[in-house]
């Protein structure tokens, strides 16, 4: 069988976290596809519950990125972003490492186990992306977050109670969006 290069970069960063006990879920573009809207995307976000000792586990299966294991541990210690490229596929995913708050515990709580590429893997519910797409949507007014957005909240099945209750608790602007 034939794996295009995602699922090949998919399917090793979801092995090395499930070796190493780190727990994550899928988020951005991935998740936007995985939630039937296919879009191009340049990178495997991920959501992960990270300690600094646990940056070791993931750079061991990328010794390139060694000499910069220093600067991952930093990141990960201030709750903040890093990424690596994975050379053998050409893929960058972007580890975001998860912040405790009541919501980020509900959205964490609320993913999803997912066949995806073939691959079993814990993806973002729809209604925790969207409300993910609304927080950047509120930074950035992005054209990609809103068509995104318009995409998303067409899903029939969506609770939108919850929606709009973590809305309403994050104090984030929907911009007519969900149409109130």
């Amino acid at each position: 069988m034939m794996f295009t290069t995602f699922e090949r970069a998919l399917n090793k960063i979801i092995t090395i976290l499930e070796e190493e006990d780190i727990d994550y879920m899928i988020v951005g573009g991935l998740a936007v596809s995985y939630h039937n809207r296919s879009r191009t995307t340049n990178d495997i976000d991920l959501v992960v519950q990270i300690y600094p000792r646990d940056v070791e586990k993931i750079i061991d299966h990328f010794p390139e990125w060694k000499d910069h294991k220093d600067s991952f541990v930093e990141s990960a210690k201030l709750g903040s972003l890093f990424n690596i490229t994975d050379f053998e596929t050409g893929i960058r995913y972007d580890f975001i490492t998860y912040k405790d708050s009541d919501y980020n515990y509900c959205a964490f709580e609320r993913r999803e186990k997912v066949e995806f590429f073939g691959h079993s893997c814990w993806m973002i519910s729809i209604e925790d992306l969207i409300l993910s797409k609304i927080q950047w949507y509120n930074i950035s007014q992005s054209e990609k977050q809103l068509e995104d957005l318009k995409f998303l909240l067409l899903d029939g099945d969506l609770n939108m109670e919850y929606i709009r209750s973590w809305v309403f608790n994050l104090q984030l602007k929907t911009y007519g969006l969900l149409g109130e």
